[in-house]
């Protein structure tokens, strides 16, 4: 142990594996303690910003049962009908095929001291009846009459007003004061209406957001108001609770979602970790072919000929390896050269990845948003900025029909097809989502990017695509909605993303396979 402590090289090797053994661990608390917490963070940000979308579809979906109580109590017929005005209002408006196209299971007609004048709705057993007031048929009514009417025992505004009703089965609830429309007057009574949260329309939700969603009735303040458990590694449920009719309960929304921001971020880091390791290894390799090649085996090669001088009688030349140790250096700094250049096309192909779409090749969301936000950060004279949503119809359909190798290769071909039609005129096309595709249209008005997308429409059709299932057509066809910027309306991404999404809502709600452009003042406006 003594001999080998002597030698220089075996010195230095041991000093440098030192080394490299307090980095890797550096590299280890490092990763442990704060990378990891990191990447945990940016999961629960992730689980928090999707609850979010949940609960703003949610609201959507309270928001149309807004609007339609609104339209229903401030409808004359309405006010005279509880007035006791028009007796035919109920076999007029009042019957099963009314609440079936409404997808209401209950509606109460209220008079002005809040006592229940006509009630029409299913029963327990899916039976429809109406009648005046609580009694049989229709008592089956009253609890959630009594939860209905504690909104205005505690003093209800004269304002609509919409609730999630945390009663078996869950349902959304709506209550409105009946006016007349076009007279200043006081109230004539309430009108209430309750929709079930069916699984269907559950399932509109989860079609809507593209999150597996379920629904929970559980005790207020039972449980922390959000939470987030992870299941497995490549899934995890988020949970949030919201408020609900009756105060003593809340309805927990639960999201299964994927890990695969958090799975990729490690993934990441672990080559990255990996990398590093490799490169301290080969560093360890390199120095200490540097030590013998430049330091030892010098020195050994000037050892002898300094024996030699002691020996010879002639005095040897000085060896010629002594005199060209600059080329050793040169060597070294361009492998470091060549180990940058390495790591430089590495870190490109990581980023390339990271923008576009493993399957269609297209530009992916973070693309996206990165050129809407460039493009929306200049000169206001340059503001002029469209874009498109455009989602295929049916797509469900026709991934459950043909099966997801065919929807596939679907998904290609749509974006094949918008590529060619649109990248020409320096539009960037980006797949937003599993059947989502965005575009991006720089200097190009509301107007122009409307013949773009009818264009676009038109080439989709004439691909014939095969649909058979679709309710549509017997093609596959998409719908289109279209916004662009507008000053002091429009003017961020957030702003244009949703109008174009409400605009491909209406071109969905309109039949589909069409085109809706976003108008501010005429979409801003619920339509009656």
């Amino acid at each position: 142990m003594t001999v080998a402590l002597t030698s220089l090289r075996h010195r230095f090797f041991l000093a440098l594996l030192g080394v490299l053994c307090l980095a890797l661990l550096a590299l280890v608390l490092v990763a442990r303690l704060q990378i990891m917490p990191i990447l945990l963070e940016d999961e629960e940000a992730f689980a928090s910003a999707e609850l979010d979308r949940a609960e703003r579809a949610l609201d959507s979906e309270l928001g149309h049962m807004h609007r339609l109580v609104e339209d229903w109590a401030y409808w004359d017929d309405t006010y005279d009908f509880v007035h006791g005005k028009r007796p035919e209002y109920v076999d007029s408006n009042l019957y099963e095929d009314t609440l079936d196209t409404l997808d209401l299971a209950l509606m109460v007609f209220l008079d002005g001291d809040s006592e229940p004048y006509w009630i029409a709705g299913f029963d327990e057993k899916g039976e429809f009846t109406s009648c005046p007031g609580i009694q049989p048929p229709c008592d089956w009514a009253a609890p959630a009459m009594r939860h209905l009417r504690q909104p205005i025992d505690n003093g209800f505004e004269e304002a609509t007003q919409t609730w999630l009703l945390a009663l078996p089965p869950l349902a959304m609830g709506a209550l409105s004061p009946i006016h007349q429309n076009r007279e200043d007057a006081s109230s004539a009574g309430w009108l209430a209406m309750v929709r079930p949260l069916s699984e269907s329309r559950i399932g509109q939700l989860r079609d809507t957001t593209g999150i597996d969603l379920r629904f929970d009735i559980v005790g207020a303040g039972s449980l922390p108001r959000e939470s987030l458990e992870r299941i497995s590694p490549t899934h995890m449920t988020a949970s949030r609770h919201v408020a609900a009719i009756p105060t003593s309960h809340a309805v927990r929304i639960d999201a299964l979602l994927p890990r695969q921001r958090y799975q990729a971020s490690l993934e990441t880091f672990r080559f990255a970790l990996y990398w590093t390791g490799g490169v301290l290894v080969m560093t360890l390799l390199v120095v200490l072919w540097l030590l013998e090649h430049m330091i030892l085996a010098p020195l050994r090669q000037f050892s002898r000929y300094t024996q030699r001088l002691h020996h010879d009688a002639v005095p040897p030349s000085m060896p010629g390896g002594l005199l060209m140790r600059r080329d050793e250096i040169g060597t070294l700094a361009r492998e470091f050269r060549n180990l940058l250049t390495h790591q430089q096309q590495q870190s490109a192909l990581l980023l390339e990845m990271t923008q576009h779409d493993p399957l269609t090749g297209i530009a992916n969301r973070r693309l996206f948003d990165e050129r809407l936000e460039e493009q929306l950060d200049g000169s206001p004279r340059h503001r002029r900025v469209a874009a498109m949503m455009i989602d295929i119809d049916h797509f469900k359909l026709y991934n459950d029909h043909y099966g997801h190798q065919a929807g596939d290769a679907c998904l290609m071909t749509l974006a094949e097809c918008m590529e060619e039609k649109l990248s020409v005129y320096g539009f960037l096309v980006a797949r937003t989502g599993g059947e989502e595709f965005s575009v991006l249209l720089p200097n190009t008005s509301l107007d122009t990017a409307v013949a773009h997308a009818e264009a676009l429409l038109r080439a989709v059709s004439d691909l014939g695509l095969p649909h058979a299932t679709s309710p549509t057509g017997r093609h596959v066809t998409v719908s289109i909605g279209v916004a662009a910027h507008v000053p002091g309306q429009l003017t961020t991404p957030a702003d244009i993303m949703r109008a174009a999404d409400q605009a491909l809502y209406r071109a969905k709600a309109g039949g589909r396979n069409r085109i809706h452009a976003y108008h501010p003042v005429a979409d801003s406006v619920p339509q009656e």
